[in-house]
């Protein structure tokens, strides 16, 4: 093999290695650790699929439709923030500085951790929206609770 083509072949091995450990890193750190399950979506879960006394049909059936609104949305974020996390470690790869694509793909992981921040809070109301008062005071009290402690 001539020299060209192997430091094409090195060349195409380390940029899919990099890009791989890239995208590793990425969803290493979006991964909940363990001890943060009880967060916000699964306390709203636990109590709108159990916990929440004298839950009507319909409310059932409404809860259950806006879960899985909230679900898709959830998911397609989540996708979108493992990508700008790999366009962030591509950026840092090629500039190793606060660069303007550094900079940039930290913006854009910013505003995606948002969106994703805003649909969880509209998902809690839609679902706070279907109950009862007597279920919105339990319903409230969980939440805040559940916002209040600390994930570690």
């Amino acid at each position: 093999m001539s020299p060209f083509w192997r430091h094409v072949l090195l060349t195409v091995v380390l940029a899919g290695a990099a890009g791989f450990f890239g995208v590793w890193v990425g969803a290493k750190r979006l991964a909940p650790p363990p001890s943060s399950l009880p967060m916000l979506p699964g306390v709203v879960n636990e109590l709108t699929s159990r916990g929440l006394k004298g839950l009507t049909t319909e409310q059932e059936i409404q809860l259950t439709m806006i879960a899985g609104n909230y679900a898709g949305r959830r998911a397609q974020l989540r996708h979108s923030i493992l990508a700008a996390n790999f366009e962030l470690a591509n950026a840092l790869g090629e500039e190793m500085s606060m660069g303007p694509h550094t900079q940039a793909s930290i913006e854009r992981v910013k505003n995606i951790v948002g969106e994703l921040q805003r649909a969880t809070v509209d998902y809690v109301l839609a679902l706070r929206g279907v109950l009862t008062p007597e279920q919105q005071t339990v319903f409230d009290t969980k939440v805040v609770e559940a916002l209040m402690t600390d994930p570690r």
